[in-house]
């Protein structure tokens, strides 16, 4: 009775399994394809005993999900750049047709064609492409277009020689290709302007950032000048009077004293006339020095105006350089009167007097100092000394490196200042066998 109930069992579950169709072959589940299937389920000749169900195995299949085209119509800066490369080729095509020889039309047919092929293929490309930017194919496309009529009427004026459109007809007004030209012109412009906008707004931050740096090294450069200038005018006013009393009282006065105490005989017995010249001499040259400073400090001062007084110039300067043993070598001619300040003025020419004399390789070294028309002249018979190089001297920034051995006059910078304060002009003339350093007096 058991082994009935349980064959009765067994016969159901079978029967019931393909009434049901468990055949899951279209059942999709979170992308996998399941199928199951149940077809042998036997029982042996025994009803005591049930086979084995030979159950099949569960096959799935894996279906990626199709991605959504994406319309993309940014264009990208290699978008920009192709689409320019293509207007450029409409721009660089010939205005007119009329007047070509045959064989270049044919040349310009060639290079048509060549750049029709490359668009289609790269039109093609951009349509195989899943995120498609419509807009660059749209100009691709009319670029094509366009350049299918310009081969048209290259055909067309081969055959007839004249300039046909598409159609066949005289072209007397402006075609469709002009205006598909302008058209892309003005988009292209239009891109290009936005770049160029943007460049120029990233420039003008840059700038303002670089502005606002320089703005506060400005301001720490001036405050560093307001520190040292009233520093110099201390210096100045130290210069000015305490080491005036020194210079030009106190030991004036103390050697007239002690020339006063002591006899000829006492200055013999000790040996000390020497000495006392010496002592003479040195402070003559103090004081010379002292004037000069004391005339430099001055321009310190904001608004100066110098202190001029009318000499003679020949007279002037020859008693500024006659103590001095270089004095030998210099000629002075006439050169009437002058009104200058007598310790800058003779300063400035001493320096060029010093440097006529300093870069010289004569074996006799001479200065010549003489007015020629509106100028005083400064001649030297040394190295020569152009006004290029002047000019790269007195560059206000120029860098040490920057000026040979043969550039660095001593004092020239300071020279160049003083005349200038005079209202006279420093130029420079490179003679053969010497050099002009000339003097606009007038």
């Amino acid at each position: 009775m058991k082994k009935i109930i349980l064959l009765i069992l067994v016969t159901l579950v079978s029967t019931g399994l393909h009434s049901q169709n468990l055949n899951y072959n279209d059942t999709l589940v979170d992308g996998i394809d399941v199928s199951w299937s149940n077809d042998n389920l036997q029982i042996d000749g025994d009803t005591s005993q049930v086979a084995a169900m030979d159950i099949q195995e569960i096959v799935t299949t894996w279906i990626p999900p199709e991605p959504e085209p994406v319309d993309e119509t940014k264009l990208s800066e290699s978008d920009l750049a192709s689409i320019a490369e293509d207007l450029q080729f409409l721009t660089d095509l010939p205005k007119s047709y009329t007047d070509l020889p045959k064989e270049d039309l044919k040349n310009v047919l060639v290079q048509i064609d060549n750049k029709i092929n490359k668009l289609t293929a790269e039109r093609d490309l951009l349509l195989a492409q899943a995120i498609r930017n419509e807009e660059l194919i749209k100009s691709k496309e009319n670029t094509i277009t366009s350049l299918s009529k310009e081969k048209n009427i290259i055909g067309l004026t081969l055959e007839t020689d004249d300039l046909m459109d598409e159609n066949g007809n005289l072209m007397t007004e402006k075609t469709d290709l002009e205006k598909q030209r302008e058209t892309l012109k003005k988009y292209l412009y239009g891109a290009l302007g936005v770049v160029i906008l943007f460049v120029l707004i990233l420039a003008v931050v840059l700038q303002r950032k670089r502005i606002q740096v320089q703005d506060v090294e400005i301001e720490q450069q001036i405050s560093d000048i307001a520190k040292k200038n009233s520093y110099l005018e201390h210096a100045a006013r130290i210069i000015r009077h305490d080491m005036h009393s020194g210079i030009n009282t106190y030991m004036p006065r103390g050697i007239t004293s002690l020339e006063k105490r002591l006899t000829v005989e006492d200055i013999q017995r000790l040996k000390i006339e020497g000495a006392l010249k010496m002592v003479k001499e040195g402070l003559n040259h103090t004081q010379k020095v002292y004037k000069s400073v004391y005339e430099f400090t001055n321009l310190v001062k904001q608004n100066v105006v110098l202190n001029k007084s009318i000499v003679d110039a020949k007279d002037l300067i020859w008693k500024y350089i006659s103590p001095n043993s270089y004095s030998s070598q210099v000629e002075i001619s006439d050169l009437g009167d002058m009104e200058v300040n007598e310790t800058l003025f003779c300063n400035a020419v001493e320096n060029l007097i010093k440097n006529g004399l300093s870069y010289n390789d004569s074996e006799v070294k001479k200065v010549k100092i003489y007015n020629e028309e509106e100028y005083l002249i400064v001649e030297d018979n040394g190295k020569g000394f152009s006004q290029k190089q002047l000019e790269k001297h007195l560059t206000k920034y120029s860098k040490k490196a920057d000026v040979t051995g043969e550039e660095k006059g001593l004092g020239l910078n300071i020279c160049v200042a003083i005349l200038e304060e005079h209202g006279f002009k420093l130029s420079c003339e490179k003679i053969e066998g010497g050099t002009k350093m000339k003097i606009k007096i007038k």
